[in-house]
């Protein structure tokens, strides 16, 4: 249990039921679901913040919550195993990491609630502390170069065992903002989409502006950005762009068919917003469109868009609009009912909702097709990692060959044996079993790279369902999907 509200994985609360100490405990979903997003957490304080930032937030990410004080010591003691020069990798550069990491708010600052001795809880701190750095004290830090000369210089064996002194940072936690991390991929979505649909140009310029509305972040809208501001930060940035090539890419931009970027205002030759909520959306109609162009094919996709465009629509018009005969157009348009891509509105003559006097529309909505999509994605994840653990177990045995093989070989080239002998060693795996490792290696790529992707789209989907303000519609109770489903039944 304590190793599961370390994570967050668990909350706590006290039974303000009774005047006794018992205390209650819910399990978090939602957070347990952030497990899937914690290699592009790690990637990306990798590009970020190089090898300090990534062992940093890897540590924090294995313990949950740490102080300041005890993570310099972990990361630095990887540091040295890992074969790092000191000089380059020391104390010093690692605290300059993590504030570098605080004051772009990638960790955020809790204290120890102890005003209820039989649940300590965690509180995060307010806006004005979110950045503050515990200082150390005077001990602390002598404690800890001292440490960091003896991990360089001296064995282990002949290290001074010298009394922990107290740091000052012994109520301060730290853990990662995942919110923080999941906006920085979202802007990197964002840069990608408009790379690819015009050049890179306009994904430079789109970053630039996410890189000015980092001062106030704000998950349904950025800041007003100044058309001065941006041409400025270009130019330092070594971006050759003329205020007139900047201002015909600014009117590209904001003429983009998801109108995510607008402009605003006249003042400083134009200010411009991003509306996430609209870029979100962008995003996630095309992950739906490719979802039913792969599952229902090119026909389905164009009665899809086609309901988008014209807002509710009965059968006959689909099956007219569209110019797909009656049975083709029934089959793709009850399909994507039932999985939830449509919705159905029923306007009856009477109050009894008699099939033959009722009539049937049907209209897209975004969030239900979210909500659907989402639960393919983890369907879909929950069977390759079923598929992974499956290869795995099947092919242990050459698994664990082949890695005692390649332990064998590295233990020889650290003692700089002949190449015979690496040879001798190598051909302990048979031509056959060597093939039988490549492609076992291709299929795990496969599966890793496939989990990446809807990682990826699974993050998108999430967040466009915290931030979208519709909401699913009420299901009437009336055998809609019933009928649907039957008669899909009676033409398969």
């Amino acid at each position: 249990i304590a190793t599961l509200a370390m994570h967050d994985l668990i909350e706590c609360s006290s039974d303000n039921r009774s005047d006794s100490k018992r205390v209650l405990y819910a399990f978090s979903l939602q957070r347990a679901l952030y497990i899937l997003h914690y290699a592009k957490c790690i990637h990306c304080a990798r590009q970020l913040y190089g090898f300090d930032g990534e062992l940093i937030i890897e540590e924090l990410l294995l313990n949950g919550k740490q102080r300041m004080s005890t993570l310099l010591i972990k990361v630095y003691e990887r540091l040295i195993k890992a074969g790092k020069d000191p000089t380059v990798h020391s104390l010093q550069s690692i605290k300059e990491t993590f504030k570098s990491l605080v004051s772009a708010h990638f960790l955020q600052r809790i204290l120890i609630d102890e005003t209820k001795p039989h649940i300590p809880i965690t509180i995060e701190e307010t806006s004005t502390n979110l950045v503050q750095i515990p200082e150390l004290t005077p001990e602390g830090w002598k404690y800890l170069i001292s440490n960091q000369q003896e991990e360089s210089n001296e064995p282990a064996a002949k290290k001074i065992k010298v009394p922990t002194p107290t740091f000052g940072d012994e109520k301060i936690f730290w853990k990662v903002n995942f919110q923080r991390f999941f906006a920085h991929l979202r802007d990197q979505e964002l840069i990608h989409a408009f790379t690819s649909r015009i050049d890179s140009n306009a994904g430079e310029i789109v970053r630039t502006i996410l890189r000015l509305a980092e001062i106030k972040p704000n998950p349904e809208r950025t800041i007003s950005i100044s058309f001065i501001d941006i041409a400025k930060t270009i130019s330092a940035a070594g971006l050759q762009l003329t205020d007139e090539t900047l201002q015909k890419y600014m009117n590209v931009i904001t003429s983009d068919v998801n109108n995510c970027i607008i402009k605003i205002g006249d003042q400083g030759r134009g200010t411009y917003e991003v509306d996430f909520q609209k870029a979100l959306s962008g995003l996630t109609k095309a992950h739906i469109q490719s979802f039913l162009r792969e599952r229902y094919g090119s026909n389905a996709l164009r009665i899809y868009n086609m309901l988008e465009e014209r807002g509710c629509l009965s059968q006959k018009q689909i099956e007219d609009m569209a110019m797909i005969n009656a049975k083709e157009a029934q089959q793709y348009v009850y399909s994507m009912f039932i999985d939830g891509m449509l919705t159905l509105e029923e306007l009856s003559k009477a109050n009894d909702f008699n099939p033959t006097r009722t009539f049937y529309f049907f209209r897209v909505n975004l969030y239900n097709g979210v909500l659907s999509l989402l639960d393919h994605s983890y369907k879909t994840m929950s069977n390759l990692m079923q598929r992974h653990q499956f290869e795995k177990e099947r092919h242990r045995k050459l698994i664990d060959k082949r890695d005692k093989v390649e332990a064998i070989i590295h233990s020889l080239r650290e003692q700089n044996a002949d190449d015979e002998q690496i040879k001798e060693v190598e051909d302990i795996l048979s031509p056959i079993e060597k093939e039988q490792i490549q492609k076992l290696d291709a299929a795990f790529r496969k599966i890793e790279l496939a989990q990446l992707q809807l990682t990826e789209t699974i993050l998108l989907l999430e967040m466009f369902l915290s931030i979208s303000k519709s909401v699913a519609p009420a299901q009437k109770k009336t055998g809609g999907r019933a009928v649907a489903a039957k008669l899909l039944e009676t033409r398969s």
